[in-house]
This record gives structure tokens, sequence and C-alpha cells, in this order.
């Protein structure tokens, strides 16, 4: 891509909820065009084509990520035909993939999180950042700061500074009391050893949100890094000593005794009644049945649906290797904490520098918001009551308060983060086309740098090490024990 005047080409690896999220927020609301996708579920695959129009015959729909760099033509064909790719496969797999695409200098949107371990996401990160190959675009899946929201939140926090100096944050990530059984208890995320730790897979754009806030307000380039961060937090409900009596030795809601009565976790309840029944096939209904959004009406829906939920694993390795979303959350073998507090402290920057402060993250399953996040900062001159919707200012010395109501796009997800972010990306291609610097793009359009992301991540890393080990983690010792020379 040459210019501005050519709409730059992008092509998404994994056509799931994510994938095909960002393939239409690019669609409707970016100078972009989708021209091409790797999945290697059939019907996921010729649904995403359908619905973009793809030409198959063009050669970029691919079954799978590796059929597409499989040989020197094809990576040849990947760099003249795709200007940026959007990686949106599972958690584990993104440091392979984006390690294998890096040679190829496209720019690349990878979804959060980077990578599930310390480890991988700082081989990500010198990756991105070595100087052996060409400089490209990148974004990570961090939706919270593309948000018309969240983007007025830190202009008034951090550029107008309208309660002064602040003191604290304490920010919330109700998850939602079915939501967590369907993602963290049935689903993909239901694991540390298969995936992550709850902390990093769901809320590591809030912890990035708070670092967003607090380490590198646009008036200094210069990360004001936190002192010490602390962690606690444990797995509460899911797990067999929490199962109802009336249960008995059922693993399945559609064989269970407890399911119509004594249990809010059926899945019945939750995929049919609450969602089904009130005509969404939709999220979370099609991540148990894909195909059900092609359902002719909702009594063929509901019948794919009790057949998809009616089925459960035998062996351990089975349940590793699926999610089954019929299985008694009480009896799915997940492990992933279902409520944790996380609290960092900032010492005083210095005579010019920024003050000392603090932040909590407060993650929780048993709300009823469904990650409808709210936020309270405390400020030297004032208090900012934030949630999905408003943002009130309080001042103290007028005593007045004043209330925002930023735009919220309700087509793009997460408030349109979803539309935001991938609407940078894409902006930032059309500038390095007309003449601007990765670096330029990567800080005034992107507006995160990959050191950025790595701190992050690295912020969840060191919550969960302090939670394990019911500690204090002390940011700068453990920065330079853990990351530094990794990152060198």
């Amino acid at each position: 891509m040459s210019s501005s005047t050519a709409a730059p080409r992008i092509l998404i690896i994994g056509a799931g909820s994510r994938g095909s999220a960002y393939a239409w927020a690019i669609k409707i609301g970016t100078p972009g065009t989708i021209v091409g996708v790797a999945e290697p579920a059939e019907f996921k695959r010729d649904l995403f084509v359908s619905k973009h129009a793809l030409d198959v015959s063009a050669g970029l729909v691919f079954e799978d990520w590796k059929q597409m760099i499989a040989t020197e033509e094809a990576r040849e064909k990947l760099k003249r035909e795709v200007d940026g790719i959007c990686v949106c496969t599972l958690d584990d797999t993104h440091c392979e993939i984006v390690l294998a695409l890096r040679p190829l200098n496209i720019h690349i949107l990878c979804e959060k999180p980077l990578s599930t371990t310390l480890d991988s996401c700082v081989q990500m990160c010198r990756a991105l950042n070595s100087k052996e190959h060409n400089p490209i675009i990148f974004a990570i899946g961090h939706v919270l700061r593309y948000s018309p929201h969240n983007m007025l939140l830190r202009k008034l926090l951090c550029d107008d500074k309208v309660i002064g100096d602040i003191v604290n944050i304490n920010h919330t990530e109700p998850v939602g009391w079915w939501h967590f059984s369907h993602s963290y208890v049935r689903g993909n995320w239901r694991k540390t050893s298969t995936s992550a730790p709850s902390l990093l897979t769901k809320c590591c754009h809030d912890i990035d949100l708070l670092l967003w806030l607090l380490c590198s307000p646009s008036t200094d380039t210069r990360p004001h890094l936190p002192s010490s961060i602390s962690s606690s937090g444990s797995l509460v409900h899911f797990k067999p000593s929490q199962k109802p009596a009336t249960a008995g030795a059922a693993t399945n809601c559609y064989s269970c005794p407890a399911a119509d009565t004594d249990c809010i976790f059926s899945a019945k309840k939750i995929y049919d009644e609450l969602n089904l029944a009130q005509g969404n096939k939709g999220w979370p209904v099609k991540i148990v049945v894909p195909e059900i959004e092609e359902a002719p009406s909702i009594a063929d829906a509901q019948r794919m649906l009790k057949i998809a939920l009616e089925a459960d694993y035998i062996t351990d390795k089975e349940q590793d290797d699926k999610s089954y979303y019929g299985r008694c959350v009480y009896e799915a073998g997940n492990d992933v904490v279902d409520n944790q507090v996380v609290t960092m402290t900032w010492d005083d920057d210095g005579p010019a520098g920024r003050g000392a402060k603090t932040a909590t993250l407060t993650m929780i399953a048993f709300s009823k918001r469904i990650c409808e996040r709210f936020t309270r900062v405390y400020g030297t001159l004032g208090e900012v009551e934030a949630d999905s919707n408003t943002i009130i200012v309080h001042d103290f010395k007028t005593g007045q308060s004043k209330t925002y109501r930023p735009w919220v796009d309700m087509v793009s997800g997460h408030g349109g983060g979803d539309g935001g972010l991938v609407g940078a990306f894409v902006r930032a291609i059309v500038k390095v086309g007309d003449g601007w610097t990765v670096e330029e793009v990567q800080n005034k359009v992107v507006g995160v740098t990959v050191d950025d992301v790595l701190r992050s991540h690295a912020a969840v890393f060191a919550a969960e090490e302090a939670r394990l080990g019911r500690k204090v983690v002390d940011w700068d010792e453990w920065w330079n024990r853990e990351v530094g020379q990794a990152a060198e």
C-alpha cells in the first residue's frame, strides 16, 4: 500500500467471536477492507467468507494459519497482498503465530492477552522490537483504551486534571454470575494449565487501564512506575464442596435433579431461558453451537442447543481438549479464581514529578452486572464516579458536580472499544502509507508502544506471584529479576 487512497487490506486469523467482531468493526467503521481469513472450523470459515464476500479464488482463505505461510511462494503472496493481520486465536497460540509472522514485516493486531506466560510475552516483545526486521505497527486487544468513555476519562484526569493530583483509583470488573460460569468454569479459560490465570485472561486490560491512567500521562513521557504490587483471591464457589446435595452424582445439567430447583447455574437456564428463549442466538449461545445462528427458527435452535448441552466428557483429557457447556459447574475441573483484588502503589516521583498514589482492581464473578465496569477516582481537588455510561466530576472547590455522557457505540463491542482499536490500527497503516514512520503512528495513532504492552502484562504476572506467595512484590526488584535481563 503506497498511499491513503488505497484501503488497507486486512486478513483475520481466527473467525470466532473476537475475529468476527474485529472484522465487522473494520468493515463498517474504517477505510480498511477484509481480504482473507484463516480458520480451521469449516462452518466458521464459510460463514466468514459469506459475510465478507471474500473471493476464495484469490487464494487468501486458509484452513489454518500455518497453511498461509507454508511455502516461500505463500509468504511472498501475503507480503504483496496483505497490509495487516489480526491474530484472534486462543491465547496460548498467540506467541507462535506472532513470531512466525514477524519476519514478513506485515503489521499485526493481536487479541489480548499477548500470551499466557511471562517468558512468552517477553519473547514476543523482543521480536516485535527487533532491529533485524523492518519496524511494524503492533496493536494489542486492550480495547478499554479505545472506548469514547475511557478516552474522555483519561483526558479529564490526566490532561485537564479536573480533580487535581490523583491519590487513589478503585476500579471494579464485575464479570457477571452466569458469564463467569460460561467462560471461566465451563469454557476455554477454566484451567490455568490449559489457559492462564483469570486475572490475565479476563482483566489484563483492566490492569492496563490503570497503568494508562497512572503511569504515563500525556504531559510526561517518562513512565511513573509502580513501587509495589500485592494481591489476594481464591476459587470460592465453583468446586465439588459447593455442589447442591440434591444434585447427587449428576455431572450434566440435563440429567441433574437440582437443575430446575436448586442451581442457578443450570445450563438450561443460562443458555436457553436467559438467552435463546429471549431470541438471542448470538453470544454466548453461538459459542456452544456455532451453527445456531443459521437455525431457521428458535424451536430448531433449541433442539440444536439441547443436543450440544447433553454432551458430557468422561475423562479429564477430554475436558482439557474441549469445553462442555452442559457440564455441572461444580464438577468442571476448573481452578481459576472467581474473585481477586489487586493493589498497586506508587512512590512520590520527586520534587518535579508525580506524587504517591494507590490503585485497586477488584475482579468478581458474582455480580448482576456483566462486564459493566465502574470506577471511583479520588484526587486532591475532587472526586470522579464513572460507570459504563456516565462520568460524574465532583469539584471540592466549587461544590458543584458535572455529568458527562460520552457517546456509546452500541454496534461495536466494549462501548466502542472494539471499533476504536481496529480503527486506530487501520488508520496507522494508512498513515505509514502516507509517509509517517512506524514510531510516529505507534505513539500518535495506536497510542501504545510494545514496551507499554509488556509492562501491563508483566504487572498481571507480578500480581499473580504476589497472590500465590501471599506477599508484597517490589516492582523494581521483580522487574529486574523476571523481565529486565530477558527483555534486553
